[in-house]
């Protein structure tokens, strides 16, 4: 009965598809019943081979248009079920795919395309372009400070102006500072981005860092990860001329990418959870792909929203929510196109999506490395 009542919703629309073409095309019908395209003869207005219709290859303006508006019509019907469904049942169209019923709704992968594009023009449209540093911020005034100082114990022409320079070089000297605290590093994480501030005063070179390290005793040497740290952190200064690295990591930007590198890995792991005999691993991939058009959809609303409601405590409650809410709608989706009971479905979304954390957390990590790495 189910399965009746799919197809006759499917016949309906293409139905409908036709006769908004016939009305079209129907003076433009060709007498000669051999088909254009492949040479079979079309008893009727289809090919019944390659389905193209029999009509006159001259068109008018008004008949490429009239088609034009036919298809776009038929698209968008397609576009408003598929989004209909997608969002309001979760696993629905999973399902009907694998059924093989599909014509009544768009392709899941040209879905995704559209749903993660519109969400790009989104994101992208919202960026906020990051100004350079500017001659007030405080590290480049104690620059200024420092530069200074050093001229005025520099220019000493006689005794009286030689402590006249020494107090001034005292107000302004920032180097007590700076060897309060040889190394630093700022850590600030947004929502959607992580800054990361690192100086370096102890060492003026690596050459320097070196030799320091190597006249140390082995107990009081850096080692392991903290001595490839401060390493880099003095290569870079030498490179760049300064002792303050500032990095920006627009996790906003990047995070939309891992998801779409790591949509296969996610149909693994739901296929880990489910009997390799019933299901396939394309039936899970298309499954992810569902998935992950929601997820796209509802960053769309939430950075549409984000708009509406200006703040930082909105971004993160909106952030949280979408978490929440990707969930709730994985658990569903879940259910709906595997089947199984209420309870163990929430357990196996719970360990999918722990592992797709985890794995978005590692991935996250990898490019924050990598950024720094390459600087």
């Amino acid at each position: 009965m189910y399965g009746t009542t799919a197809h006759r919703s499917d016949f309906s629309i293409f139905l409908e598809r036709n006769q908004k073409k016939e009305k079209v095309s129907r003076h433009h019908l060709r007498h000669d019943k051999t088909c254009l395209n492949c040479g079979t003869t079309v008893e009727e207005r289809y090919c019944t081979r390659c389905g193209q219709e029999n009509l006159e290859p001259k068109e008018s303006v008004g008949h490429v248009v009239g088609h034009f508006f036919a298809d776009i019509t038929h698209f968008d019907s397609k576009l408003f079920i598929t989004l209909k469904d997608l969002i309001l049942r979760p696993g629905f169209l999973t399902r009907e795919y694998v059924a093989g019923r599909r014509s009544s709704y768009l392709n899941p992968i040209r879905m995704y395309i559209f749903i993660s594009a519109m969400f790009f023009l989104a994101m992208f449209a919202g960026r906020k372009e990051h100004l350079p540093e500017r001659e007030d911020d405080p590290h480049v005034v104690n620059g200024y400070r420092q530069h200074l100082a050093d001229s005025l114990l520099a220019a000493a022409p006689d005794s009286t102006r030689q402590i006249f320079n020494r107090e001034m070089a005292a107000l302004l000297d920032t180097a007590k500072e700076k060897k309060l605290k040889d190394e630093s590093l700022g850590l600030k994480m947004g929502t959607g981005d992580v800054v990361i501030d690192m100086t370096e005063y102890k060492y003026n070179s690596v050459h320097e860092f070196d030799s320091v390290q190597a006249t140390l005793p082995d107990s009081a040497r850096d080692k392991g990860l903290m001595h490839w740290i401060l390493r880099h952190n003095i290569r870079q200064k030498e490179k760049r001329g300064t002792a303050k690295i500032h990095l920006e990591i627009d996790i906003s930007h990047d995070i939309p990418k891992l998801m779409f590198v790591l949509l296969p890995l996610f149909a693994l792991y739901v296929g880990w959870f489910y009997s390799r005999k019933k299901y396939y691993y394309v039936n899970h991939a298309i499954f992810s792909v569902h998935f992950h058009s929601f997820v796209f959809l509802l960053l769309l609303f939430f950075i549409l929203l984000g708009k509406l409601i200006p703040g930082d405590w909105s971004e993160t409650i909106l952030a949280l929510l979408s978490v929440i809410l990707a969930f709730v709608y994985l658990v569903a989706a879940l259910h709906g196109m595997y089947g199984q009971s209420f309870w163990v479905t929430l357990l196996k979304g719970t360990g999918i999506a722990l592992l797709y954390l985890i794995t978005m957390g590692i991935a996250s990590s990898l490019l924050m490395i990598g950024t720094y790495v390459f600087l």
